[in-house]
């Protein structure tokens, strides 16, 4: 039979930050960090997208309004998913009661109990496919706006580090944390805190 549902491990939002190739020429302004130049004369910063998504408000309130709508979508249809488990023992209570007493069951008894049992059983048969199928539909609508969510947050990201590269003359832009390519990053150049406060500000004035 059903079981109850957990939606919350749909929810660990992750953003797969890749590098950031800018153009070098661009107008240098003043920043927190100070990027490194390698033998090539390239500019590089890295972002720790962990210690990011941790500040970047934006992110954490997706997180939260996922979480909660998967709490609420939960506990909905655990209500449904225990009464219909009730309803099944109650169910098999039922007939093991008239196993027991079937010798003294006239025949014609017997039968129309096992015609109700035949017709309750039909009916929890497709009460427990609906509510399998509402257990899909849920996890896919929950999907479809994580991954809106998760889109939206990328983009934003993407679109911020762009505009900040060009207007620094960055010609890398690296991720440091869970996946990413930075093992070790010296910390004069790690720009997370003026990217996290940037796209903090963008958030409010969209707002």
């Amino acid at each position: 039979m059903i079981s109850n549902l957990n939606f919350t491990a749909i929810f660990s939002l992750f953003l797969i930050l890749t590098f950031y190739s800018c153009d070098k020429n661009a107008a240098n302004k003043v920043g927190t960090a100070t990027s490194a130049s390698d033998s090539t004369g390239l500019n590089i910063v890295y972002v720790d997208i962990d210690t990011l998504l941790s500040k970047y408000d934006l992110y954490q309130q997706r997180k939260k309004e996922l979480e909660d709508q998967s709490k609420i979508a939960e506990t909905a249809l655990a209500g449904k998913i225990e009464a219909f488990q009730k309803r099944v023992a109650r169910f098999q209570q039922d007939i093991a009661e008239t196993q027991q007493r079937a010798n003294n069951l006239a025949p014609v008894e017997l039968k129309k109990l096992e015609e109700k049992f035949a017709v309750q059983q039909q009916n929890l048969g497709r009460e427990e496919e609906s509510l399998m199928q509402q257990r899909e539909t849920v996890a896919s609508e929950l999907d479809n706006k994580l991954m809106t969510a998760l889109n939206e947050l990328q983009k934003n990201i993407d679109d911020y580090l762009n505009q900040v590269a060009v207007e620094k003359g960055y010609d890398f832009v690296l991720k440091k944390g869970n996946n990413g390519s930075v093992m070790y990053g010296n910390k004069g150049l790690d720009i997370t805190e003026e990217v996290a406060k940037g796209l903090n500000e963008n958030s409010k004035s969209k707002k």
